[in-house]
C-alpha cells in the first residue's frame, strides 16, 4: 500500500498558517464598500481548504478500500458527503442586505469579534486536517480508524455549527455585541488605524 495518501494527508495540516495570514482581519472589514468582498475571501479561503481536506480525506478512503477496510467505508464516505456539503455551504453563503451590509455604522468591537469567527473557523480546518492526517495513519497501519472517524465527524459538525453562528453574526450584528457570541481566540495584534473611531460605516 502506498504511503503517498499519509503524507498528502499530513501536508495538508501546515495549511492553517497560511489561511490565518490570509484572512482580511479588522482591516479588512471597517470599510463598508470592501465589507463584502473581505467576506467573499474568507468564505472562498475556508471552502478551498475544505476541498482540500476533502481530497486527502478521499485519498485515506480509496488506500482503506484497497486494504479491505469495508466495514468502515459507508462512515468515511460518510464524512466525505458531510465535508463536502459544508465547502458548498459556505462557498454559496448569500447574505442579500444582510445587517453587516447595511449602511449602518458598526462597531469596531463587533468587527473584532466577527474577525474572532473568521480564525476560529480557520483554527478548525486546521484541527480538521490534523484528524484526517491521524486517520490516514491508522488506515496505513491497519489499526482501528474508529476513534479518529468519531473525532472527524464531530470536528466537522462543530465547524458546520460555527459557521451557522457567523451567519447570524453578519445577519444581526447586534449580536455580537455579546461578548461571549464570538468564540474566544487570539486574533493577533492586528488594530485599527489610530484614526478610526469607536465604530465605523457599515
Amino acid at each position: 500500500m502506498t504511503d503517498n495518501f499519509v503524507e498528502f494527508a499530513k501536508s495538508q495540516m501546515g495549511a492553517v498558517e497560511k489561511l490565518l495570514k490570509g484572512l482580511p482581519g479588522i482591516k479588512g472589514y471597517i470599510d463598508k464598500e470592501l465589507r463584502r468582498d473581505a467576506d467573499k475571501r474568507v468564505r472562498e479561503a475556508i471552502a478551498a481548504s475544505l476541498e482540500q481536506s476533502k481530497a486527502a480525506l478521499t485519498a485515506a478512503q480509496n488506500a482503506l478500500l484497497k486494504g479491505g477496510g469495508l466495514a468502515k467505508m459507508a462512515d468515511v464516505n460518510e464524512a466525505i458527503v458531510a465535508l463536502q456539503t459544508l465547502a458548498d455551504r459556505i462557498k454559496t453563503a448569500s447574505y442579500g442586505y444582510a445587517g453587516l451590509f447595511d449602511p449602518v455604522r458598526i462597531k469596531e468591537e463587533q468587527l473584532d469579534a466577527l474577525v474572532r469567527f473568521d480564525r476560529s473557523l480557520a483554527q478548525k480546518v486546521g484541527a480538521l486536517n490534523e484528524q484526517i492526517a491521524a486517520l490516514a495513519q491508522a488506515v496505513k497501519d491497519r489499526g482501528d480508524i474508529g476513534p479518529a472517524l468519531d473525532k472527524l465527524k464531530e470536528t466537522i459538525a462543530e465547524l458546520s455549527a460555527l459557521f451557522s453562528k457567523r451567519s447570524q453574526a453578519i445577519e444581526t450584528p447586534g449580536l455580537l455585541d455579546d461578548p461571549n457570541f464570538a468564540p474566544s481566540v487570539d486574533t493577533g495584534s492586528e488594530t485599527p488605524d489610530a484614526s478610526s473611531s469607536s465604530s465605523t460605516e457599515g
